[in-house]
């Protein structure tokens, strides 16, 4: 069977063009929108500015450029790939990390070293999901493993920033939902498996991330300590529905998550600055 190798020339020529967007998300400034709404009986003011216009952009092309990259895997062209779309999801949440936490650089030193890191990660994010569009290939394992780092970084990163924003719960726990339902289908899909199925399971991860965020907005704390709960509670129920899908969910394992549950949370608020 030949070797088959990621499309680095297009990879590159995607990297290349989200760069470009970030850079011109510092560069370019748009007017600043402001929507009210009366959601749930109580006034909601939104400032829409032009910089999350630049984002929906970039979450755009990172997703059409990431399916460009998938399509072209002989699996995908023998039309064996049925959802591909699960392949844009940790390329463009990438992308959403980067242009949220570069304008936060407290200096062009550092905005420059977080630019060179935002673009090699996107590149063998893009690159390593290409690897993943094949069970049999021989480094699905190792790629799947690296895949599933990034992701947990990067729910991290994310839910950080969304609770560091002090938004209304309304914002913050439908945006913390977002992320966690596609975060957790990203780490939960199997190709040999009804979708649905992981559907239903990435809905409920979700669902309680997003019901958690709510109760967590009224705790004064740390916005780092409250990334890391909203993380372990993420890490705890996609690996115990990744356990029940490989049909190996028992009391033993039940008591394991438990366990790390437990010595997470006394990390986290022994810990907490």
């Amino acid at each position: 069977m030949p070797k088959i190798t990621p499309p680095y020339d297009q990879i590159s020529v995607l990297t290349s063009l989200i760069l470009i967007g970030i850079v011109l998300f510092l560069i370019i400034r748009v007017p600043t929108w402001t929507l009210s709404a009366m959601p749930l009986g109580s006034p909601l003011t939104l400032h829409v500015s032009g910089n999350w216009l630049v984002t929906l952009i970039l979450l755009g092309l990172a997703c059409t450029g990431t399916d460009s990259v998938i399509r072209r895997h002989p699996r995908s062209q023998a039309g064996e790939l049925s959802y591909t779309f699960v392949f844009w999801i940790l390329p463009s949440l990438v992308t959403l990390l980067a242009g949220l936490l570069l304008p936060r650089a407290p200096s062009t030193q550092y905005w420059l070293m977080g630019l060179a890191i935002a673009a090699t990660l996107i590149s063998l994010v893009v690159a390593v999901e290409y690897r993943t569009a094949d069970p049999t290939d021989p480094s699905y394992r190792l790629a799947r493993l690296g895949l599933n780092l990034t992701a947990y970084l990067t729910a991290l990163g994310l839910f950080t920033i969304i609770y560091t924003s002090k938004l209304r719960s309304l914002i913050t726990a439908t945006a913390t939902l977002t992320t966690g339902t596609l975060l957790a289908l990203d780490l939960l899909y199997d190709p040999q498996s009804p979708m649905r199925r992981h559907v239903l399971y990435a809905c409920i991860i979700g669902l309680l991330l997003g019901e958690s965020v709510w109760a967590l907005n009224y705790w004064q704390v740390n916005s780092l300590t409250v990334g890391g709960l909203l993380l372990l509670l993420f890490y705890l129920t996609t690996g115990i529905a990744q356990q029940h899908f490989q049909q190996n969910l028992n009391r033993r394992t039940l008591i394991e998550f438990a366990i790390v549950g437990v010595i997470g949370v006394i990390i986290l608020l022994r810990y907490s600055p």
